[in-house]
């Protein structure tokens, strides 16, 4: 079990300058650079695991100040989505998350939004409250993004009886006409319907 304390802004900081340094992407990661880096890191958001693979452990309180020790505390199937209020991915694809929960009952799915990467000045759990979104929220979640080796926006896992059943990767390997739209917010608007169609599948499937 890994407990994970809450990381500071240097330290993502530090890890995008790294990943500029090994890329030779010739900006300065710092403010504005610093968030341009993490948008390029979308397309390398969620890895492909082997299915179904163990899900990493990890213990956080939530932002209701009660805490999660994952997987164990799981009683049903749960998506976690990493996420950012920056992130025109994870704003395309979040209403459709809460679709899935209006679709099944409470007993059968939960969301737990968990934020990495966001500015000083961010406030994920009122963003969340104002969108009426009723996912679990999760700040300063980088250390549980870098146990399920998400280095962008949006990851996504669906998690079930201790074990990676789907994730993001799956998704993205299966799409075909959203590569050609350049622009961020024409492509979030494509493919929030489609990860959550995906997804649905996945649920679909542990229920047979």
């Amino acid at each position: 079990m890994i407990s994970v304390t809450n990381r500071t802004k240097g330290s993502f900081e530090s890890d995008a300058r790294d990943w500029v340094h090994r890329t030779m992407i010739p900006i300065n990661p710092t403010g504005a650079g610093l968030l341009f880096v993490i948008l390029l890191l979308v397309s390398l958001a969620t890895p492909v695991f082997a299915q179904p693979a163990d899900a990493p452990a990890w213990t956080m309180d939530d932002t209701a100040g009660e805490s999660i020790t994952f997987p164990e505390d799981l009683d049903r199937p749960t998506v976690l989505l990493f996420w950012a209020t920056w992130c025109p991915y994870c704003k395309g694809l979040m209403p459709h998350l809460q679709s899935l929960l209006d679709e099944y009952p409470e007993s059968e799915l939960q969301v737990i939004a968990i934020s990495i990467f966001e500015e000083d000045d961010a406030k994920p759990e009122s963003y969340l409250q104002s969108q009426g979104f009723e996912f679990r929220g999760i700040e300063h979640g980088e250390d549980v993004a870098k146990l399920y080796d998400v280095k962008g926006t949006p990851g996504l896992f669906l998690i079930d009886q201790g074990k990676i059943q789907w994730h993001l990767g799956l998704a993205q390997q299966a799409e075909k006409r959203t590569q050609g739209v350049k622009k961020h917010r024409l492509r979030a608007a494509r493919r929030g319907p489609f990860w959550a169609a995906e997804l649905r599948k996945a649920l679909d499937q542990l229920q047979q």
